[in-house]
């Protein structure tokens, strides 16, 4: 039977002494975050001083409502007024803290996705956890 790469790398978290660590001791804890409802220009302008390529977006009570990337911001620019709300991906992937790495690990390689928001059971934003976060952890950095 031939292995996929998602099986392979499985088998690499699984084996790496790492991969039980806990997604909470290695996340950012200092995330940035849009609110729902911020204008297209704030949130581009946000982007760019924290040099992110995405945020996580919440509403007033600090839930996670949304995901928006550079990219969703890029497409709205150029189509609309940046004096307008940003909208955003309200289908958002998302880890708790108690995940381990092994189990991020396969989720980035699987959805391509470059960043995962972590969130506690009332979907509060507590960090986030990214492709970088979790190759420095692997090859201990």
């Amino acid at each position: 039977m031939v292995k996929s790469n998602a099986q392979k790398l499985q088998k690499k978290a699984e084996s790496a002494k790492v991969s039980e660590l806990p997604v909470h001791s290695f996340m950012t804890r200092d995330v940035i975050t849009l609110v729902k409802g911020t204008k297209i220009y704030s949130a581009v302008k946000s982007l760019s001083i924290n040099r992110i390529s995405g945020a996580p977006v919440v509403d007033a009570s600090g839930r996670l409502v949304g995901l928006v990337t550079e990219y969703d911001l890029l497409m709205q620019v150029a189509t609309r007024d940046v004096a307008e709300p940003f909208t955003y991906n309200e289908k958002v992937l998302t880890v708790l803290p108690d995940q381990t790495l092994g189990e991020v690990l396969v989720t980035l390689y699987k959805t391509k996705y470059r960043r995962l928001p972590v969130v506690n059971e009332l979907k509060q934003v507590v960090g986030i956890v990214s492709r970088i976060d979790v190759l420095k952890k692997l090859v201990n950095l």
